[in-house]
């Protein structure tokens, strides 16, 4: 059981390592690219980039450090809000543009508009704090039935459809 576990905390950190490391890599390249040299210092040489560069991957490690050091910090609620509203908006948009022909356009931006504003009236209500339901839930349900409904009350005009998944009309 020992040896299972560790093979699965190894998996977990070394995903956790690797993002953190393209993470790094993105902010310093656009600090040292985006910000310094377009906005500083348009005639930077590619050495003072590549210091810049790494001047940004410790400044930026040292902030996440702090931000991760203080007990107080919500980034983890940041985090868990920003993936329920991913979910509840795109979820139930991919799952029925695969599996369902019948869904249009229009659907699909009702299902995008309700998932996302449902998680966002969920959290800013206190709805979570009151039901301690985690706001994917309702926000999915609720965009799942958005695309239905307003699929079945547009016009289908076949925009989800490919000669793969549905017969030529």
């Amino acid at each position: 059981l020992g040896l299972i576990t560790g093979f699965f905390l190894a998996a977990l950190l070394a995903a956790i390592m690797s993002t953190v490391s393209s993470q790094l890599l993105v902010s310093s390249s656009s600090l040292a690219e985006d910000f310094y040299k377009l906005v500083l210092n348009r005639g930077a040489s590619e050495k003072t980039l590549v210091a810049i560069g790494r001047i940004s991957v410790v400044a930026v490690g040292a902030v996440a450090a702090l931000i991760a050091g203080d007990p107080e910090s919500e980034v983890l609620d940041l985090v868990a809000n920003a993936w329920a509203g991913f979910g509840a908006a795109f979820g139930p948009l991919v799952i029925l543009s695969l599996t369902w022909p019948r869904m249009n356009g229009a659907g699909a931006v009702a299902g995008l508009v309700v998932g996302a504003a449902t998680v966002g009236l969920w959290i800013f209500t206190g709805l979570k704090a009151a039901t301690g339901v985690y706001e994917i839930i309702p926000g999915f349900v609720l965009a799942w039935l958005a695309i239905y409904v307003v699929s079945l009350a547009t016009k289908d005009r076949g925009e989800f459809r490919s000669t793969i998944s549905a017969p030529a009309e």
